[in-house]
């Protein structure tokens, strides 16, 4: 297993890991995924920020999560877009993306690291808990299928 940060040129294969992991989750009825597609355009920049990373086994880029910085505070960094391919999953590789992300925010110097996950996410949600993330709670007044669990860690 190896993590490095997109290129360029694989902003399709990024593209294709996000699209395979939206269809298994609106299958299983995880809703909120219909509306959080990020646009080409979007990862594009994403990428050429170099926010953007990719799992590989043995050379096969099999997912791919964005480390940012937050967009509310300068001491936090904000983890988007974490997904595996549905076949390589359930193979401890979304925990090793979220430990590269502790890691990574601690070399930059982060005190927390944030995250908004999909309140329908059972499993995304039960994994950050795992990991020591902390439920800060969802933002009102948004219909059910956009609801978002505010998670968060402190990396100090």
């Amino acid at each position: 297993m190896e993590i490095k940060l997109a290129k360029e040129s694989q902003l399709l294969e990024v593209l294709y890991i996000i699209k395979e992991c939206t269809e298994q989750l609106i299958d299983k009825g995880v809703k909120s995924w219909h509306n959080m597609h990020a646009d080409y355009s979007e990862i594009a920049k994403d990428i050429n920020s170099k926010y953007v990373y990719i799992i590989f086994l043995k050379s096969v880029p099999v997912g791919t999560i964005t480390i940012k910085p937050n967009a509310e505070s300068s001491e936090a960094s904000t983890i988007e877009r974490l997904a595996i391919f549905p076949h390589f999953q359930k193979r401890g590789l979304a925990k090793a993306m979220i430990e590269f992300a502790e890691k990574h925010s601690r070399e930059k110097e982060y005190k927390r690291i944030t995250g908004k996950i999909p309140v329908d996410d059972e499993p995304l949600c039960r994994l950050l808990e795992d990991r020591g993330f902390v439920n800060m709670g969802t933002a009102q007044s948004l219909p059910n299928e956009l609801v978002k669990v505010n998670y968060e860690k402190r990396l100090v």
